[in-house]
């Protein structure tokens, strides 16, 4: 019973955990079996695979055995962050002197407490490495760019944090020399580093500082950017009146010289304003923020009796705002056809020959859209009948009547082909006594001994 005590005595005495120690030189010294160098073979092993080596393997601990099971989904570290970047993070546990110094001032003599502090003093005004300034702004750790005076000091940073590949230490940067630089050395900078100016475009266009943007794109000859910049913050301006004023500012200040497309389009938005403004004042509906095409199918629908030349006449609309003919004749086809006004569609799309013997099409669409958006619509059988009788080629026609259910004109393709077999076929799925069937009937017995069996 003795003997059992102490060897539980000895069990609470005792352990095969050792504590850890961050002075423990000894190479065999582990934490929970985790090697205390495996950090720095596992750097040694990141900065060996960067120029080519595959990262789909696992790694099995840190002492840097990895399995060699293909992994698919890890994408390539090379593609997350550039080999600059990287390495300045894996190098980023330098030894203290690099760093300042790290040491607690409790644990330092007063003679080395007072070294550190000239140190300080002199690194404030004696400007660092530009190398480990652009790293310092990388990592996050304190730093200042003030030391950099001159002008040249003031190049290398800007060559430094371009090299290094982070955007966040370039626009750093390029702030640094918009704040310390007259405007004129700036934009020259700029001219010659386009990634930097790239980088200050975006943070101008995202805290819509629209003068200074517009001025650095025209400096980097993009004027037709700085025009198009100009007038997209215009036509984000959420009240219309006051819109339509910027837009037209901006027209004359940017838009004078370069594409005059590009001028024609600002000048035809600025009238589309107006006219949804009006418009939708007169018929008490918001019209404002639709398309021309919109625009053009409101007119169909309340003003298609308005005089020609009138600013609300449908085709004024369609001419002033280069509306192409085909969206012109569909807008128009679909609006009319929703009024069932079947008149109006005739005295667009058909005309008489210059004869005066017949009618023809006058149509840019296609003849079978036309009769299927009709019979949508809910034509009636005789327009969808004369519309039906413009599509070329008896077979072609046929079969689009069945697709409708227009009975009149398969019986007639059918008389037209003289082909009685496929009539009898066709009367055979008519319901008996209706109207198509008798006139079926109707044409077989008259034409009994004309047509071929």
């Amino acid at each position: 019973m003795a003997r059992q005590d102490s060897e539980a005595d000895d069990f609470w005495n005792s352990s095969s955990i050792k504590s850890f120690n961050f002075d423990d030189e000894e190479t065999g010294g582990a934490l929970f079996g985790v090697s205390k160098s495996g950090t720095a073979r596992l750097s040694q092993q990141v900065r060996a695979s960067l120029p080519g080596e595959d990262f789909g393997g696992t790694s099995d601990s840190l002492t840097g055995s990895t399995s060699t099971t293909p992994s698919n989904t890890a994408p390539p570290l090379r593609s997350l962050i550039s080999e600059n970047c990287l390495a300045s993070i894996l190098e980023a546990d330098l030894p203290d002197a690099v760093y300042g110094g790290r040491t607690k001032k409790n644990d330092m003599k007063p003679e080395e407490e007072i070294r550190m502090l000239k140190r300080q003093v002199q690194e404030r005004w004696d400007a660092p490495p530009v190398d480990l300034t652009i790293k310092n702004i990388f990592l996050g750790r304190p730093h200042s760019l003030e030391p950099y005076r001159s002008l040249s000091s003031k190049h290398l940073l800007l060559d430094a944090a371009i090299n290094l590949g982070d955007g966040n230490a370039i626009l750093e940067v390029v702030l640094f020399l918009v704040r310390t630089l007259k405007k004129s050395l700036v934009h020259q900078i700029l001219a010659a580093n386009p990634v930097a100016a790239a980088h200050y475009a975006r943070y101008l266009a995202t805290r819509l500082q629209a003068t200074e943007l517009t001025d650095l794109l025209v400096m980097l000859g993009k004027s037709r950017e700085a025009a198009m910049k100009q007038y997209q913050l215009c036509t984000a301006t959420q009240s219309v009146q006051r819109q339509i004023q910027k837009l037209k500012l901006c027209i004359s200040s940017h838009f004078v010289q370069g594409d005059p497309n590009l001028k024609k389009i600002a000048q035809n938005h600025v009238a589309l304003l107006e006219w949804e403004q009006a418009v939708g004042a007169m018929d008490s509906e918001d019209l404002v923020g639709k398309s021309a095409v919109g625009c053009l199918a409101h007119a169909c629908r309340l003003h298609w009796d308005d005089p020609r030349g009138s600013p609300t006449n449908p085709f004024s609309l369609a001419q002033l705002h280069g509306v192409c003919e085909k969206q012109v004749q569909w807008t128009i086809l679909s609006e009319r056809a929703s009024q069932q006004a079947w008149p109006d569609i005739d005295s667009v799309f058909i005309t008489k020959n210059w004869i005066g013997s017949g009618t023809k099409l006058k149509l840019a669409l296609p003849i079978e859209k036309v009769v299927i958006q009709l019979h949508s619509k809910g034509a009636p059988a005789d327009v969808l009948s004369k519309y039906l009788g413009f599509v070329d080629g008896q077979e072609r026609r046929i079969a689009l009547a069945q697709q409708l259910g227009c009975h009149k004109v398969v019986i007639d393709g059918y008389a037209a082909l003289r082909d009685r077999q496929g009539l009898q076929g066709y009367k055979a799925t008519l319901h008996p006594g209706s109207e198509s069937f008798l006139y079926a009937e109707g044409v077989l017995r008259v034409s009994t001994t004309k047509w071929k069996n």
